[in-house]
C-alpha cells in the first residue's frame, strides 16, 4: 500500500473497532483482507485533512456493516470449530460476493455524501457571488440616483425657460400648464379616432414636457429662443420662437394641445395642430415623428 509500517500501526490502534480481527491477539493478531481497503481509505481521509470525528463516521458508514459480518462469520467459523487458515478462508471465500455488493451499496452511499459536499461548496460560492452582485448594484443604484438629480435639474431648468416669456411681469402661474399636464402622456389621433403615444421599456411614456424639450433642441442652433404659452378656449398653446443674431430670419413653431380621456379612461394630453413658420404640418408628418421618437425613446 505504500504505507510505512508505523504509521500502518498508529491507524490499528486509533480506530480499531473499526478493523475487523480473524484470529490471534495482541501483536499477533491476525486481519482479513478486507481490512486493506479499511487501511486505505483512512489513508485517503487523512490524506484530505479529515478530523478524527470525521474519519469515525465514514468508516461507521461505509464498513461498519462490513465488519459486522466479518466478526459474524468469525463466530459461525468458531462454532464450527473450523481451526485452521485454509478452513477460515474458504469459508470467508464463500461470501465473497456477498460482501463485494454490500461493499458497492456503501460505495454508493460515499459518493452521494461527496456530492452532498459539492453542492455546499456550490452554494458557498452562489452566496459569494450575491454578495458582490449586490454591492454592484448598490453602486449602480447610487449612479442612477445622481442621474435623477441631474435630470430633476435640468427639468427645473426648462420650467425656468418655460416661466420666463414675460420676465419683466415675473411668473404668472395662470398663463402656464401645470406640472399634471406636462407630464400627461403626449398623443395624437389617427383618422379612425384611435389614440397613439409612446412607452419606453420602463413603462415610461413620453410626455408633453419630453416634447417641447425635443423641440427646444431642434433649434438649438439659434441663438435666441423665446417660449409662449397661452391657454385659449380649454387648450394650451406653445409658441416657440428662434432668430439667429443679426439677422432677420426666424423659425416660428405653435404647438395647439387639448386635454382627452381615452376609452380607457386614461387622461392625456393630445396635439391638436403644429405649425412651423404659419405651414400647418400635415398628420402623415406627425405620424412619421412619432414613428421616430418610439424608436428612439424606448432604447
Amino acid at each position: 500500500m505504500g504505507i510505512p509500517p508505523s504509521t500502518v500501526v498508529y491507524y490499528k490502534d486509533k480506530f480499531s473497532k473499526f478493523l475487523p480481527s480473524v484470529a490471534g491477539t495482541g501483536r499477533r493478531q491476525k486481519y482479513p483482507v478486507e481490512a486493506l481497503e479499511i487501511f486505505g481509505r483512512i489513508r485517503e481521509m487523512y490524506g484530505m485533512n479529515w478530523s478524527t470525528e470525521q474519519i469515525e463516521n465514514e468508516l461507521t458508514i461505509k464498513f461498519g456493516m462490513l465488519i459486522d459480518n466479518i466478526r459474524n462469520d468469525q463466530q459461525l467459523i468458531n462454532d464450527a470449530g473450523l481451526e485452521s487458515s485454509s478452513e477460515m478462508q474458504t469459508v470467508i471465500s464463500g461470501l465473497s460476493s456477498v460482501l463485494g455488493k454490500v461493499s458497492d451499496l456503501l460505495s454508493n452511499q460515499t459518493l452521494f455524501q461527496s456530492e452532498i459536499r459539492d453542492l455546499r461548496d456550490e452554494v458557498s460560492s452562489l452566496r459569494s457571488e450575491k454578495r458582490k452582485l449586490a454591492a454592484e448594484t448598490n453602486e449602480q443604484i447610487l449612479e442612477l440616483a445622481m442621474e435623477v438629480g441631474r435630470l430633476k435639474r435640468d427639468r427645473a431648468e426648462l420650467f425656468r425657460l418655460l416661466r420666463s416669456s414675460d420676465a419683466s411681469a415675473g411668473p404668472d402661474e395662470s398663463s402656464f400648464p401645470s406640472v399634471d399636464y406636462l407630464e400627461r402622456p403626449l398623443v395624437i389621433m389617427n383618422s379612425e379616432g384611435e389614440y397613439l403615444g409612446v412607452a419606453g421599456k420602463s413603462r415610461k411614456h413620453f410626455s408633453l414636457e419630453d416634447f417641447v424639450k425635443l423641440l427646444e433642441n431642434s433649434v438649438h442652433s439659434h441663438r435666441s429662443v423665446d417660449l409662449n404659452w397661452a391657454e385659449q378656449g380649454g387648450q394650451w398653446v406653445l409658441v416657440i420662437s428662434a432668430s439667429e443674431e443679426d439677422s432677420s430670419q426666424q423659425r416660428k413653431i405653435v404647438l395647439v394641445t387639448e386635454e382627452n380621456v381615452t376609452p380607457n379612461n386614461n387622461t392625456v394630453v393630445r396635439i391638436v395642430s403644429m405649425n412651423i413658420n404659419d405651414k400647418a404640418v400635415p398628420d402623415a408628418l406627425l405620424f412619421s415623428l412619432f414613428k421616430q421618437i418610439r424608436e428612439g425613446f424606448g432604447r
